[in-house]
């Protein structure tokens, strides 16, 4: 239900608000993937690209196979200037983020 209103601010352009609602599924169920890269999202359309990094890791180390959230990552490591991470990104392991990231 959190994730769903979540979605639901997110789409209206209340990014603000969507990050609390995610943050609030995450409370009730700390490994929903969704929710993880979706506050990662959320996260990013607020310029808080080092928090999005930090969702889509968490996110990825549950699911590594979302290519999607992959992209998303690279995205805000571009707009973070971390080349250096955007270049392993093409591994597809998070461990290679261990050492940059909390998650």
């Amino acid at each position: 239900l959190w994730n769903k209103l979540g979605a639901t601010q997110a789409n209206g352009g209340k990014s603000k608000d969507a990050i609390r609602a995610y943050s609030k599924a995450l409370q009730l169920k700390p490994n929903y993937v969704r929710a993880l890269s979706n506050l990662g999202i959320s996260f990013a359309n607020q310029d808080m690209h080092k928090e999005a990094c930090q969702s889509y890791l968490a996110s990825l180390k549950l699911n590594s196979s979302a290519d999607s959230v992959w992209d998303h990552l690279t995205m805000s490591l571009m707009h973070l200037n971390r080349s250096d991470l955007v270049e392993l990104c093409k591994h597809r392991d998070v461990k290679y983020f261990k050492n940059h990231f909390d998650f």
